[in-house]
């Protein structure tokens, strides 16, 4: 059985348009509080949109995920919390 480092861990949950989760434990303490405040709180200005936070601050905002997620490694942050933010009641796609 093969075990993955972090570094390919994160390189593949960006690829898969994961990055979200692509942050470490170590990097965050285990959790993304501040990031979830975050979009509790602004979700329904940037609904459909990508967003790029930092802890509770926004990096970047738009309609591709590739270009928030390169806006915000421009701005300096090293593993950026990625996501696209939907309703509440909204399921994120979980395949087929």
């Amino acid at each position: 059985m093969h075990t993955l480092t972090p570094q390919r861990r994160r390189e593949i949950a960006r690829k898969a348009g994961l990055a979200r989760w692509a942050k470490t434990s170590a990097e965050t303490g285990g959790n993304f509080a501040a990031e979830l405040r975050w979009l509790s709180r602004h979700r329904q200005k940037y609904l459909g949109q990508w967003v790029a936070l930092d802890g509770s601050r926004l990096v970047a905002a738009g309609s591709s995920a590739r270009k928030v997620y390169l806006a915000a490694r421009r701005a300096g942050v090293k593993v950026p919390f990625v996501e696209q933010v939907q309703r509440p009641d909204e399921l994120p796609f979980g395949g087929w």
